[in-house]
């Protein structure tokens, strides 16, 4: 899931880069406005796509700690019982 989202803003980022490249070479003012909206509109769909990645970002990360809180337990458990058998 995260590397499609990365692959997504990557892409975003490249058609970014052209439309200022066109933007900067069109020949009227109105050309260069319609390429600058268009970029505009771009940019917040990458940004949109940024923080759906950091949201997976965080959600991975919870999800890893709780599996490092869960087996944190069952070795405790596992010591306990060891434990109480040697005694």
């Amino acid at each position: 899931m995260k590397s499609g989202l990365e692959q997504d803003i990557e892409e975003i980022d490249r058609e970014i880069k052209e439309m200022r490249r066109a933007a900067a070479t069109s020949p009227t003012l109105a050309e260069k406005l319609a390429w600058q909206k268009n970029q505009r509109e771009i940019e917040g769909r990458r940004g949109k796509l940024r923080r759906e990645l950091f949201a997976r970002h965080d959600k991975v990360e919870m999800q890893r700690n709780n599996l490092i809180g869960e087996l944190e337990e069952q070795l405790q458990q596992q010591l306990e019982e060891l434990t109480a058998f040697i005694e």
